[in-house]
């Protein structure tokens, strides 16, 4: 499973001078899955372990990306992971694909699982689920740190997740029904919290609405995938909104994406990678409809160590749904450090 050219080690993209826009070479393959490996959502541990989650295999990956890595020069940079590079966390049953990841507490997540149509992006019914992960308490081949915490059997399909400041509550994006359902992770009662149009898909080739969802400076930002909008709503602390929702930016077949703290999105998709100011400019810094690059990228999320700050991993289905030129791959851990782009 190892790629063929494991280029990218955090150093190889700490380059100082500034960039021209777009530009590919700035991107960096971690890790590459095998084929038909969709990963759907990231989440970095503070440790700066990759979580993956897997819609295609039903499963949450481990992917170090300080493990046998390699600058352009061929000289190693770190290889002193106490993991190897690729480790599957949990196996779920047949069926389910597994979808959002947030961070609740430290080194604890939260992950939501449904029964998925991979052609047609429909939900099997009342199969929606949500989980809590223990990566504290987790060992290789243990299961016990993974536990079921509610049957979330009204949601049509849940996507996106983010935690807010209420201690145990998260939101979570339903592209299918366009709702935001907040969770309780203990007691597992869900109720929708915020509903609005906005949120469902007008698309009839692509059905799905609400889709990345997270947080800075109580807004609450998000994508609706089918409308190729990226928008932001202020919320409270328990997550109910206090204003009207704006639109930021719009662009084509926005996923999922990052914020960073001032307000700049980094937004993937149609084999892109946007960045969207917070006065709601597009920039594509790397990629295109017709590229193979980011070829089915789906999220993105910052490193969290000193040796990995201003990089931003990207996942990707490596085209499973939309193959570019009939080219198909598995799932990869791409980088590139967004800080050198002026």
């Amino acid at each position: 499973m190892r790629a063929s050219k494991l280029l990218v080690a955090v150093a190889a993209l700490a380059v100082t001078h500034a960039l021209p826009l777009p530009d590919d070479d700035a991107v960096g393959v971690v890790w590459q899955f095998e084929n038909t490996t969709w990963i759907e959502n990231l989440a970095v541990r503070g440790n700066g372990e990759i979580l993956c989650t897997s819609l295609s295999a039903g499963a949450i990956f481990m992917v170090n990306p300080f493990a046998h890595t390699v600058s352009p020069n061929g000289a190693a940079c770190r290889d002193d992971a106490k993991t190897s590079q690729e480790v599957t966390v949990h196996q779920f049953e047949a069926g389910n694909g597994v979808l959002g990841i947030a961070e609740i507490e430290n080194d604890v997540f939260i992950v939501v699982t449904s029964q998925i149509n991979l052609a047609t992006s429909v939900a099997s019914p009342g199969s929606a689920a949500a989980w809590r992960v223990d990566m504290g308490a987790w060992t290789l081949g243990d299961d016990q740190p993974v536990t079921l915490i509610a049957n979330l059997t009204d949601v049509g399909l849940p996507d996106g997740v983010v935690a807010l400041s209420e201690p145990g509550a998260v939101l979570v994006a339903d592209a299918a029904k366009g709702l935001i359902w907040k969770l309780d992770t203990i007691s597992g009662k869900y109720d929708v919290i915020i509903q609005d149009d906005i949120f469902l898909s007008s698309s009839p080739q692509i059905p799905l609405g609400v889709d990345g969802l997270h947080i800075v400076d109580d807004y609450l930002y998000f994508t609706n995938l089918g409308d190729n909008i990226l928008c932001r709503v202020s919320i409270d602390a328990a997550g109910n909104a206090t204003d009207q929702i704006e639109l930021v930016a719009t662009m084509p077949a926005p996923d999922d994406f990052a914020l960073a703290e001032n307000g700049t999105a980094y937004v993937v998709g149609a084999n892109q990678l946007y960045r969207v100011s917070a006065a709601g400019k597009v920039d594509v810094l790397a990629g295109g409809v017709n590229d193979t690059t980011l070829e089915g990228a789906t999220s993105a999320q910052f490193g969290r160590t000193r040796e990995d700050a201003g990089v931003l991993y990207i996942g990707t289905n490596g085209g499973l749904l939309v193959p570019t030129n009939g080219r198909l791959i598995g799932g990869q851990i791409l980088a590139i450090n967004v800080e050198a782009f002026v």
